[in-house]
């Protein structure tokens, strides 16, 4: 359930982000920074429980 709400929210970060660069022409925008720090948070912590899964299907 949280997997599938951090794919949704990483999506749709990308995706404004894209949009943004776009309209501001450049990636370097605060806008575009923002958000990126943002999908930044979030892939983080999606790699977290990725790991954390795969460690423990090693572990038994």
């Amino acid at each position: 359930m949280m997997e599938s709400f951090l794919q949704e929210k990483i999506e749709s970060l990308r995706f404004q982000m894209i949009e943004l660069a776009l309209i501001y022409g450049t990636l370097t925008h605060e806008q575009v920074v923002m958000v990126s720090q943002q999908l930044d948070r979030y892939l983080v912590v999606y790699q977290k429980i990725q790991y954390r899964r795969f460690k423990m299907k090693r572990c038994c």
